[in-house]
């Protein structure tokens, strides 16, 4: 097997697909392998089982990341919005808006629940005849 100091596990593709592809593919392995947290106990010990699956080997959490980390970009901002909407930090909100529309679409505001009396409801006493096989 040839040296692989500066190519590292690129080399197996030996002097094929262009310099540029295997320094990505390299990138993209060294990422990968690399010791990362896991987000329940907090140790290094996150291993890849598929694309896309990561598993802690001492809590046994098994979730779903990106394909090559397990975190990515548009997860971690996915997330963060998620937890303005939830906390109510509006950071886009100006002054003059009013709050109550914009807090309509949020699932975990609290509104006054409207009491519905059981004698209003209209029930339909009729019966279905049974169907003739």
């Amino acid at each position: 097997m040839g040296r692989t100091k500066k190519v590292g596990s690129t080399g197996r593709f030996g002097s094929r697909y262009g310099a540029k592809l295997r320094r990505r593919v390299l990138d993209i392995d060294n990422r990968r392998k690399e010791p990362t947290r896991c987000p329940a106990c907090a140790t290094k010990a996150l291993k890849r089982k598929a694309v896309g699956l990561w598993k802690c080997s001492k809590c046994d959490l098994l979730f779903a990341g990106g394909a090559y980390v397990p975190f990515t970009d548009a997860g971690k901002a996915a997330k963060r919005a998620i937890a303005q909407r939830v906390s109510g930090d509006f950071l886009a909100l100006r002054d003059d808006e009013e709050i109550e529309d914009v807090v309509d679409f949020l699932p975990n505001v609290e509104k006054e629940e409207e009491e519905i009396d059981v004698e209003t409801i209209p029930v339909a006493d009729e019966e279905t005849p049974p169907e003739e096989a």
